[in-house]
């Protein structure tokens, strides 16, 4: 088996394609343009798409769409161990048949079925969490609960190594940990990025002042305050409009609420956000947490001045009044003044732009972390 081929597992839900999801084709990109040969495994249509896209080798896998085994559906559990050796008998076959020499896991279920046909073979794991771990882990000491969250655990006992997004997020991982536990030593910390394609995307400005959000249609994403702020702020000023980009389970109520308000558009899925950037004017993250969000560095990238919540890995990323503003969670309040600010302040705004796209050139080249954190991780030498 050759370490040069490289197999990339990632699975998710049918709505979600946030960084999570574009980080397998980000990061196969990278690794084809390093002399790798990666080939993705997935079953997200998405994920799919935006690899086929970006002319990346893609497999469509396996996955159960059921996710949910708390509480009363706990009874099923045995259904779902079959559900294991069955999908761990694809991995064996599969990898073998690849002949891959690491496998860079990224998914709950992929977790145990595709580490434990990976060691049989003699073939190096990988672990990378999207902030799923911290959930995944949750009673661990109580011996009558989470028994999947406890067969991940025991999977990660097999992965040579364990990448997590930020420290905020190694953090929330470790408390569910017991303290002597070996996976600990497994934990590090490295944090995503993205191709730098700025170039690619020059600034159109619209002749409206633009604030764009990039986001799953969730609640918990904070769609509810920025559409409160925005409809504050067009209160104030008439040349000012709202784009939000994604899709997700609450699109409908969204639409409903955006309905009676003038300029404010939501665009629904977009495999390619950087050309609504390149058309922004101030990006906005309202999120009520984060693990580390890869729309803010895509906004870095971008040259945008940003809005986030000071959540999670997000302020790993924004220095306030530095890189951006941060503001706190569920505060329309606090979203409505710093919208208010950057729409009024156009040196602040060049300022916090060209901060954000130094910070970016200097920690969040894919290509760099790439090079320098992935590639030693699958060799073995870091």
């Amino acid at each position: 088996m050759s370490h040069q081929n490289i197999a990339i597992v990632r699975n998710a839900a049918p709505y979600d394609f946030g960084g999570g999801e574009r980080f397998p084709v980000f990061l196969a990109e990278t690794l084809k343009n390093q002399g790798f040969s990666p080939t993705i495994i997935a079953r997200s249509k998405k994920l799919v798409e935006f690899a086929k896209e970006n002319q990346i080798p893609i497999i469509k896998g396996w996955w159960w769409s059921k996710q949910q085994w708390s509480g009363v559906n706990n009874l099923l559990i045995p259904i779902y161990a079959i559900w294991q050796c069955i999908l761990f008998l694809y991995y064996v076959s599969l990898f073998s048949k690849l002949k891959v020499g690491v496998v860079h896991i990224q998914s709950k279920d992929d977790f145990i079925a595709a580490t434990h046909a990976a060691k049989l073979l003699n073939i190096r794991v990988i672990w990378t969490d999207h902030a799923d771990l911290k959930h995944i882990w949750r009673n661990l000491s109580i011996w009558y609960k989470n028994p999947i969250g406890k067969m991940v655990y025991r999977a990660a006992l097999r992965a040579d190594v364990i990448t997590v997004v930020s420290n905020s997020e190694l953090q929330l991982v470790t408390n569910n940990l017991p303290v002597n536990s070996k996976v600990r030593s497994r934990l590090t910390v490295v944090y995503n990025g993205v191709i730098d394609r700025s170039q690619e995307y020059p600034s159109q400005p619209s002749r409206l002042f633009t604030y764009l959000v990039a986001s799953r249609l969730v609640t918990d994403k904070g769609i509810n305050e920025v559409l409160a702020a925005f409809k504050r702020l067009s209160e104030e000023f008439k040349d000012i409009e709202l784009q939000i980009i994604g899709d997700g389970p609450e699109e409908d109520n969204f639409k409903k609420k955006a309905a009676n308000l003038e300029h404010v558009s939501l665009l629904g899925h977009q495999t390619q956000p950087l050309s609504f950037m390149g058309n922004a004017d101030v990006f906005v993250h309202p999120t009520y947490h984060e693990g580390f969000s890869v729309a803010l560095v895509e906004a870095s990238m971008m040259s945008l001045p940003i809005i986030a919540t000071s959540v999670g890995g997000n302020v790993e990323i924004i220095k306030h009044n530095k890189t951006g503003f941060l503001v706190a969670a569920q505060s329309s309040n606090e979203l409505f003044m710093a919208m208010k600010i950057l729409f009024e302040n156009d040196p602040l705004r060049k300022t916090l732009a060209e901060n954000a796209r130094q910070q970016y050139l200097e920690k969040f080249q894919f290509d760099v972390i790439v090079k320098d954190r992935f590639i030693p991780l699958y060799r073995g030498t870091s």
